[in-house]
């Protein structure tokens, strides 16, 4: 049970979502339908491995995919970084920005003659106490008289911000929408309405022969 309870939020989040189908209904729910309309989403894969710095596991949650770009058929990823600390915070474009360069540095592990980088669409999935007021243009990060110079790093990323989000609004497939609607009261939000959905959503969870998604939920509740 011990194991269970450890960074609770970063378990719940990389179990549920280390399920493909999972991802995709998320994904596909809140990125911009312009953006959702570039992929196959029939081709997304979560790969092995974790960029976030040590220091911040307890507040950090990281999942990489990789998926087709449909109109020209080049593998892209898709980073998805969990923020669940309280209050947002003015440095992660930066902290993102090291994350997707420990991508690129990895890749040449798997890759060491390549050519070109491949593209990394960053998202930042957000669940605190405050709303996230904060540019997603890393240039912002600059003086603003600063920010039209060429040689200043042009990088944003697109941004999940839930903490303003009603119950009855989350989205994504049925496993997701617990666990956002979980997290949405283990952040005093709406907790009465959160949980009553939730616990009606997990009555329709069908048999698993895998993971016990029930004992899952059950423990991220008792830890929160």
């Amino acid at each position: 049970m011990a194991d269970e309870i450890y960074q609770p939020h970063d378990k719940l989040f990389r179990t549920v979502f280390a399920d493909s189908s999972e991802a995709v209904s998320l994904l596909q729910a809140y990125l911009p339908e312009a953006l959702s309309r570039e992929f196959n989403w029939a081709t997304l894969t979560l790969l092995d491995g974790t960029f976030v710095d040590e220091g911040l596991r307890e507040s950090e949650s990281d999942l990489l995919y990789e998926i087709e770009h449909l109109s020209s058929h080049e593998p892209v990823w898709v980073y998805v970084l969990f923020e669940h600390q309280s209050s947002p915070d003015a440095w992660m474009r930066f902290r993102l920005l090291k994350y997707c360069c420990r991508i690129w540095d990895a890749s040449f592990h798997d890759a060491p003659g390549q050519s070109q980088l491949r593209p990394i669409l960053p998202l930042v999935f957000y669940q605190g106490y405050r709303r996230w007021r904060y540019s997603t243009e890393f240039a912002d990060l600059f003086p603003e008289v600063a920010s039209a110079w060429p040689f200043i790093p042009r990088f944003a990323h697109t941004l999940i911000d839930q903490t303003e989000m009603e119950p009855a609004s989350v989205e994504g497939g049925l496993k997701g929408r617990i666990l956002q609607l979980l997290m949405m009261a283990a952040f005093d939000k709406h907790v009465a309405e959160a949980m009553e959905r939730a616990a009606q959503l997990v009555a329709d969870l069908p048999p698993s022969g895998g993971i016990n998604y029930i004992r899952l939920f059950v423990f991220y509740v008792m830890a929160t």
